[in-house]
């Protein structure tokens, strides 16, 4: 039997009001599925709580930094759960007249986490170091640590002015330290401070510990 060209141009025409018709039911399923997806993700997030967040701060060196003796190791020593993120990020900040676009928004999210008692410890060079102790950023090691603690680094730790001038032990020199190694940070002098404001300064301490 013959196919008239009548014939075949109803079928495709047939064909293209079918798809015409179903396309919008496909269009809007794969939306609800999107849709579906975003919010489960959503909710599933908030399942999640922060144990530990470092900032490392102008490590410049050939290699990344390894932020497994943290993110791994540091994680299974104090046995955080699943749900228990230790969440590390680097970042380059310059200061002053040398300060940079992208240097202004990290400064800005830096100081977003401090506001919201989210970043724990920040590993950054002197100039970093000194920057955020100049506004009152880290803890006094001094008298935070336990005597234990502050024991074990008493002579590597490292001095600048707060905001009022006065000079208080602001950071550990982690120069030569095995830590240091491993992490690949190569700072000029790698300091690590805690935070000020921190909610979870007890799991800092244990970092040090």
């Amino acid at each position: 039997m013959k196919i008239t060209e009548e014939t075949m141009r109803q079928q495709q025409a047939g064909s293209s009001s079918g798809w015409t018709y179903y396309k919008f039911h496909i269009f809007g399923a794969l939306l609800l599925v999107i849709a579906l997806y975003i919010v489960g993700s959503s909710i599933y997030r908030t399942t999640f709580d922060t144990a530990f967040h470092c900032m490392y701060l102008n490590s410049r060196g050939e290699s990344d930094i390894n932020s497994e003796p943290i993110e791994k190791d540091f994680a299974e020593w104090m046995q955080f759960g699943k749900k228990e993120l230790v969440v590390t990020e680097t970042a380059f900040v310059s200061f002053g007249e040398k300060a940079t676009e992208y240097s202004y928004a990290m400064m800005a999210k830096i100081t977003a986490l401090v506001m919201a008692h989210d970043l724990d410890v920040m590993i950054g060079d002197t100039t970093s170091t000194d920057h955020y102790a100049s506004i009152g950023g880290f803890e006094n090691l001094e008298t935070i640590l336990p005597p234990d603690v502050l024991a074990l680094v008493q002579d590597r730790l490292y001095y600048a002015k707060d905001e009022n001038g006065k000079e208080y032990a602001c950071a550990i020199d982690l120069s030569g330290t095995e830590f240091a190694e491993v992490s690949n940070l190569s700072q000029d002098t790698p300091l690590l401070g805690l935070v000020a404001g921190s909610q979870r300064t007890d799991h800092s301490v244990a970092l040090i510990r």
